[in-house]
């Protein structure tokens, strides 16, 4: 009884031997299938951000808004036309309509003077720009600031009174006007409207409409990329819930259009790739279960179903290894990138 007892037991003990001899192993890691590549959509400059890889995301959540070029008023004035809408290319807008918008200048008069009729002294011939002038024409007055001067020539900037295009009016040092503080004389003229203009870009927001009142360094547009496409979005968002994992950019960079910013990882579709030989390739077929093991979970053992097995492979050395996809546990906490083990019995 004894004998037949030790030979079982050392039969057991050769089959055992023989199927860990047959049994084959393979390197494998948790990946993301399903892993979306967030691009640039146009060339220009990210504004600071504070994502970084391992962060979770929200489908539509915005993780990177590139700047845009402003286009500032150079003159006070009203605005007295606006050409440009979102979306439209800039430069085709200004050649065909000459500008962006026209701002009417805030004081549109000037005085084209010279001192040539200004009374008999040495002083009354000598002005100065940035000066304050009294204006008068007959029983009408007013003030303007002198803005340039050129020898005997000057212009003076109407800041009040009811004066007209080609009026002559007569300039004053003194607010009462006495003769001796004759300092010119010269006609009125109305300044050009302000053409506003950008060298490129495509138009992707405008904040002024006609009749609005603007000061020297009012925000007029904002403008992307003219390679952009017409209604494409300055905010870059996440299709679909994940976790970045990798990051490739920087706050403030310069990027391209298409230049890889980011990659977001599906989680729910996560699978374990094994790197299997050649040589054990036919050991395996989908829809075949597999036993393996994964390094963040020591001393537990998993089956998994198989996927897919590709079928081109990477040469490494002097074997080829071919990509096999397994299904991974329900209800643990799986991140790609996770290592593991796959046991393929032959």
């Amino acid at each position: 009884m004894n004998k037949m007892m030790s030979v079982a037991a050392f039969a057991a003990a050769l089959t055992l031997t023989a199927s860990c001899a047959l049994a084959a192993t393979a390197d494998a890691k948790i990946v993301a299938p399903n892993t979306e590549k967030i691009t640039a959509p146009f060339a220009g400059t990210l504004l600071p951000f504070d994502y970084e890889t391992g962060d979770s995301v929200s489908a539509h959540e915005t993780l990177f808004t590139l700047d845009t070029t402003p286009v500032y008023a150079t003159q006070a004035g009203t605005v007295s036309a606006v050409f440009a809408s979102v979306g439209d290319d800039a430069s085709g807008v200004a050649a065909h309509y000459g500008a962006l918008a026209v701002i009417e200048p805030k004081n549109a008069l000037y005085i084209d003077a010279s001192t040539d009729q200004a009374y008999n002294d040495a002083d009354n011939r000598y002005i100065h720009a940035g000066e304050t002038l009294y204006l008068k024409l007959s029983n009408d007055k007013g003030t303007g600031v002198v803005t340039s001067v050129s020898g005997k020539k000057y212009t003076v900037e109407i800041l009040s009174g009811s004066f007209d295009v080609d009026d002559t009016v007569r300039c004053f040092r003194e607010s009462t006007t006495p003769s001796d503080s004759e300092v010119g004389r010269g006609k009125v003229t109305r300044y050009a409207d302000v053409q506003v203009n950008a060298n490129s870009g495509r138009i992707a927001a405008v904040h002024v409409k006609p009749g609005d009142a603007v000061e020297v360094g009012d925000l007029l547009f904002e403008l992307v990329d003219a390679q952009s496409e017409k209604n494409a979005s300055r905010s870059i968002a996440a299709s679909k819930d994940g976790v970045i994992t990798s990051m490739n950019t920087a706050s403030g960079a310069q990027v391209y259009r298409g230049q890889l910013l980011c990659e977001v990882a599906d989680l729910s579709t996560l699978e374990l790739s094994a790197e299997v030989d050649e040589l054990d390739l036919n050991s395996i077929a989908v829809g075949d279960t597999l036993s393996y093991t994964l390094d963040a979970f020591d001393g537990e053992t998993f089956t998994g179903t198989v996927t897919q097995i590709y079928s081109v492979g990477t040469k490494k050395q002097n074997a080829t290894y071919f990509d096999v996809r397994i299904t991974l546990p329900a209800g643990k906490t799986l991140l790609p990138g996770m290592n593991g083990t796959v046991t393929i019995n032959k």
